[in-house]
């Protein structure tokens, strides 16, 4: 005897309902996904975090200047000023957490989201 459609069960459970999404922090937030350079250079923060504190857990210091020695290849190899900005906003998000009170460890840490929460504009 076959199933009518009406009586026939979901062969996969419904989509559960879409939560809604957060509230944007300021005009600019939201907006900075869709700037991949700007991105690129937050993601290139975050690798430098990375590396900069594995040399100094490694060596227990770390040699003065080498932020600056980063901006300076970034200007001698013209990499363009969006990728130049998100690397220092989120070097200024870092910071900023940091000097505020939490252990922000560079490895696990969301430089993405934290670059979207603070509201920074491109």
């Amino acid at each position: 005897m076959p199933i009518s459609e009406a009586t026939r069960p979901a062969s996969y459970p419904s989509p559960p309902p879409a939560s809604p999404s957060p509230a944007p922090t300021s005009p600019d937030a939201g907006r900075l996904t869709k700037n991949r350079v700007y991105l690129n250079g937050a993601l290139a923060a975050q690798a430098y975090l990375k590396r900069t504190r594995t040399a100094m857990c490694t060596h227990g210091q770390c040699r003065p200047g080498m932020l600056l020695e980063q901006l300076q290849l970034f200007s001698a190899q013209a990499f363009p000023p969006p990728f130049v900005k998100g690397f220092v906003d989120a070097i200024d998000a870092y910071v900023s957490m940091s000097l505020g009170g939490r252990d922000v460890d560079p490895q696990t840490w969301d430089v993405l989201a934290a670059i979207e929460r603070r509201g920074y504009s491109q």
